[in-house]
């Protein structure tokens, strides 16, 4: 291949593509990024076989034509180190040809033909459009609280629900689920739901640098496509049954007590107390009284904390003990300045609202 680019742009794009590359894998073409040059526009692409990315970098200045597999943190690393604003890439058979002013190196590239070709980029499907932001807005707010460890297949994505009338995001690790929607009319006439990677939409955010833009979603049974701009992201749906997640969600009736909290003065108490909360067994205490929270940790051999905040409860007293990473990840995904928390006794699962369209469920800790 031949190319000449201008080098800000380039290297913009090639990092975003790089970022989809493992760094290590069975199969090593799956660390290159593909580059591929033709009328003016450059286009990168990457896969780990689970998340793949298909991005074009359009600006003046570049020219050239053809395609080459350059291992990506190779070429990100050589582009970054140029010392001019034009890179320029040509090939000198089984090398290419980086260059920029007095600088060279001289890459090998593995076969573009060998690339793996991603599967979904032009195939239809069930679309629907969202602003950009909102929809980053709805995985913030859910993609902490899947599963991180090993268990159930399917608590490792986030359940993705296209409704005739919103769009609902829900992640659970079976111990905690977080859900979060948006009132759209789709225009669809079911429901259709994929279970998405996390990987998958924590690549999403970073990929996305307009968020007052909208961004198209195209399900179908085995993958889920986000384009935006001149980037698509096509993610493989994780495989499994995703859990009844409105049969998990408390009924009003079941949490009869209700207080609402100042969400930094609260996060603040959640750190203090997990500093004192030991490495074993990790737990705080919620504990109400009139007019009182306090939030207290204690674990033998580490210490004890205690912090007090004003609140309006004016119910009986009642201590509720939860995990602190649970509630501090909760408590960092959100922009409103006041939670609410309902909750029936120590034993039942707490409900957390920042508004009627984002719930996080929590079971406490009893033992």
């Amino acid at each position: 291949m031949k190319l000449r680019a201008p080098r800000d742009p380039f290297l913009q794009q090639l990092q975003l593509a790089a970022a989809f590359c493992p760094t290590r894998s069975p199969r090593p073409i799956f660390q290159d990024v593909l580059v591929h040059a033709d009328e003016g526009v450059v286009t990168l692409t990457a896969t780990d076989g689970e998340v793949s990315i298909r991005t074009c970098c359009r600006t003046e200045g570049i020219s050239g034509q053809g395609s080459a597999a350059f291992p990506a943190a190779t070429l990100v690393s050589a582009v970054r180190a140029l010392p001019t604003e034009v890179v320029e890439i040509t090939e000198q058979k089984v090398f290419h040809e980086v260059s920029g002013g007095s600088a060279l190196f001289n890459l090998r590239c593995d076969d573009a033909d060998q690339f793996p070709s991603i599967q979904g980029l032009e195939q239809p499907g069930t679309t629907v459009e969202v602003p950009a932001g909102v929809f980053l807005d709805l995985c913030s707010r859910t993609m902490f609280a899947a599963a991180k460890d090993m268990g159930r297949y399917a608590f490792h994505g986030v359940l993705l629900e296209l409704d005739p009338k919103e769009i609902t995001l829900v992640a659970t690790d079976g111990r905690r689920l977080s859900m979060a929607r948006l009132e759209l009319p789709t225009g669809l006439q079911s429901r259709r739901s994929s279970i998405v990677p996390v990987r998958g939409l924590a690549q999403l955010q970073r990929a996305v640098l307009n968020r007052e833009g909208p961004l198209s979603i195209t399900a179908r049974d085995d993958q889920v496509r986000f384009s935006v701009e001149d980037t698509d992201i096509v993610v493989q749906v994780v495989e499994g049954e995703f859990p009844d997640f409105r049969a998990v969600l408390p009924k009003k009736q079941d949490t009869p007590r209700e207080v609402e909290l100042d969400r930094q003065e609260f996060a603040s108490a959640i750190q203090r107390a997990a500093v004192t909360a030991g490495d074993e067994a990790r737990a705080v205490e919620l504990r109400f009284d009139k007019g009182t929270l306090a939030v207290l940790s204690k674990q033998e051999g580490v210490g004890e904390a205690r912090s007090e905040m004003g609140i309006a409860y004016q119910g009986d007293a009642v201590g509720i003990r939860f995990n602190p990473e649970f509630l501090g990840e909760y408590l960092k995904t959100l922009p409103e300045g006041a939670v609410t928390f309902r909750f029936k006794d120590r034993a039942s699962a707490g409900l957390f609202c920042s508004s009627d369209d984002a719930l996080y469920v929590v079971m406490p800790i009893t033992s």
